[in-house]
């Protein structure tokens, strides 16, 4: 019976010496006993033929638990975190052959099937999260901006309060459901889902409670009235709906079939998530193709051409889903201070320049070099920033780092509604255009 010393916990296995040319030329390899019997350099005592120091084919050695620790996003005795990598192969062994043959003829089928029946149900899920997203939002932002304007028919100090106290309220409960609950949900998410697919398995980034940090904080930071967006943070929100439904279900509430666990490997979520990621580029910007795009060109590095039909028909879906959810609020009492906004639409269509002069491109230039100028300066200025606060605001212990985030946040909350609340008052009102027919505006709307 052979005996793998390399699943032996504890034991070094000294590295065979160099075979010489000579014994190459006679056929001895490693592992191979000689013409007289003895055991040649490699093999095993005992044992008149052995393997190298390695697992046998189909059988993957189990990490140890400081590994699986690591794994996980937890620090190890040398303080830093490990980050494993994802395996898309399929293992080829004898174990997964044998599974496959005493498969019925139909589970293929089933198995495509059910791959399409997910697709969709990413494509519903991710684009009622955007509506429910964009409907907190407006209305959250509707009623500061309703009361606010009530308060400033009395007084402006008052009026500026309670606009700095609203924002700074709702930046603070964003802040602090990402910092302590879900610290994995900070950011726009792209670069993690970016990194996913190229796979790399960063801790934390597709969890439950990361997709509730993400929609809590999008809410609680676009009504706040940071100069952030909620377009990014879809994307990721798109990703966790999509891995949360490959992951073969809930051992907690009892929800895990024996169908669903089919996919609860790292190819098939690869896929899924992929599919999660171009349905929340759809969601944000109403652009199928659009998302389809975003994960070829930018996104994924691992790609077939089934997937190009899959990805296709979760974004269709997610259009298709966002249009029947928007017209359910065209009246203005249907949805509060909705309306019909809170999505991007391109449409130029109406109203459009249909043509160009020569001496157009001038301006156009020169604003073109004005915004890079200030791109450029914003990205130093932002870098400079950025190693200041790692050198002097992040150098503490972990909790009082997180409390510094916090306070952050509520002060770059503070001053962003100071010159909101401000810079119009320092210019004069106009009176309406007559041929501008959305000035006034209409009522319900104030954005």
């Amino acid at each position: 019976m052979m005996e793998f010393n390399a699943y032996k916990r504890g034991e070094k296995r000294e590295s065979p010496p160099l075979m010489s040319d000579e014994n190459l030329s006679e056929g001895n390899l490693p592992g191979r006993s000689s013409s007289d019997g003895q055991l040649l350099p490699g093999g095993d005592a005992g044992s008149s033929s052995s393997m190298p120091s390695m697992a046998p084919l189909g059988i993957q050695r189990r990490p140890s638990r400081s590994s699986r620790r690591g794994s996980q996003g937890i620090r190890g005795n040398g303080g830093t975190k490990t980050i494993e990598s994802l395996d898309y192969e399929i293992a080829e062994h004898s174990v997964y052959r044998a599974e496959q043959a005493k498969r019925a003829p139909w589970h293929k089928y089933r198995y495509l099937i059910l791959k399409w029946v997910l697709a969709l149900i990413v494509g519903v899920g991710t684009a009622t999260t955007a509506f429910l997203i964009n409907l907190a939002v407006e209305n959250v932002a509707g009623l500061k901006f309703s009361w606010t304007s009530k308060a400033m028919d009395h007084t402006y100090a008052g009026g500026y309060f309670l606009y700095t106290f609203f924002n700074v309220f709702l930046v603070f409960s964003s802040a602090y459901v990402v910092t302590y609950f879900a610290p994995a949900a900070a950011g726009s998410g792209i670069p993690e889902v970016k990194s996913y697919l190229n796979g790399i398995d960063l801790p934390g980034i597709l969890l439950l409670r990361t997709l509730l940090g993400k929609v809590f904080g999008s809410v609680g930071s676009v009504a706040g009235g940071l100069a952030v967006g909620k377009e990014g943070p879809l994307v990721h929100t798109g990703s966790c709906i999509a891995a949360l439904l490959s992951q073969g279900g809930s051992n907690k509430f009892k929800l895990n079939p024996k169908w669903f666990r089919e996919f609860n490997n790292d190819r098939d979520r690869r896929d899924l998530v992929t599919c999660g990621a171009c349905a929340g580029v759809a969601a944000a910007f109403r652009a199928p193709v659009g998302g389809v795009l975003f994960a070829i060109e930018e996104a994924a590095s691992f790609w077939r051409p089934q997937l190009t039909w899959r990805t296709f028909f979760t974004t269709a879906i997610v259009s298709v889903t966002i249009r029947a959810l928007m017209n359910s609020c065209k009246g203005e009492e249907d949805c509060g201070f909705f309306g019909g906004g809170g999505f991007i639409i391109f449409n130029t269509n109406e109203g459009g320049q249909s043509q160009y002069w020569l001496y157009e491109l001038l301006p156009v230039s020169i604003l073109g070099v004005l915004g890079g100028l200030l791109g450029a300066s914003f990205n130093y200025i932002n870098g400079k920033l950025t190693r200041f606060r790692i050198k002097y605001l992040y150098r503490n212990h972990q909790s009082n780092r997180r409390y510094v985030k916090v306070l952050e946040a509520m002060l770059v909350a503070f001053i962003t509604s100071t010159f909101q609340f401000c810079l119009p008052l320092a210019f004069s009102c106009k009176s309406c255009d007559p041929e501008i027919s959305s000035c006034p505006r209409p009522k319900g709307l104030h954005y």
